[in-house]
């Protein structure tokens, strides 16, 4: 299961951003992230295929995140809000009740 918060998706989307401009990542820092978000215990690495492969996989892993995110929210149930009458200010009427007479 991955784990994301704020700051790993900034990070995760900088590093694509980094990645797709082709240059190359701070290896500790990506390492560091790929390690927390995908519970896995890798090295750094100065293998440039390597780190690509690792954005590749923090990419895949936000995408899927994101499509988690946006499943639960299209399927949580809407909350109906209480129907509340409208007051008027118009008097109450009342029928009055009828009386028979005596004879």
């Amino acid at each position: 299961m991955d784990k994301w918060d704020e700051e790993d998706i900034k990070l995760v989307e900088k590093f694509i951003d980094i990645r797709k401009r082709g240059y190359y990542v701070d290896s500790v820092q990506l390492t560091n992230v790929y390690n927390r978000v995908l519970n896995k215990s890798v090295r750094p690495t100065n293998c440039s295929s390597c780190l690509s492969q690792r954005v590749k996989e923090l990419e895949a892993a936000l995408n899927r995140y994101r499509a988690k995110l946006e499943k639960e929210k299209v399927e949580e149930p809407k909350v109906e809000e209480p129907v509340v009458e409208e007051e008027t200010n118009e008097p109450e009427v009342k029928k009055s009740k009828k009386v028979k007479k005596s004879k």
